[in-house]
């Protein structure tokens, strides 16, 4: 049997949307970190690193930063709305 798809906070703006915004961010700065760590291990060695590795973390660390970015702005949005409704009160 299929399970029924449940909208989290994130999805449905109630109360906690701010927090849900900020807990989607995590795996993506996650990955951030990894790649970040990646090229840092990549600069102490001697040899050389081929373009195409380069290329991948390069994809992978943009879409990554992508997705932060649009969170963030989210995040961001729903505290504006949601001190503009605490003001209104």
């Amino acid at each position: 049997m299929a399970k029924k798809h449940e909208k989290s906070t994130f999805e449905t703006g109630d109360k906690g949307a701010l927090a849900g915004h900020l807990y989607h961010m995590e795996p993506e700065l996650r990955m951030l970190e990894g790649v970040v760590a990646a090229l840092q291990a990549m600069s102490t060695t001697a040899d050389m690193v081929e373009p195409i590795a380069l290329a991948a973390l390069a994809y992978v660390g943009g879409e990554s930063l992508q997705k932060v970015l649009i969170a963030w702005r989210s995040a961001l949005a729903t505290h504006r709305q949601q001190q503009k409704e605490g003001t209104q009160k």
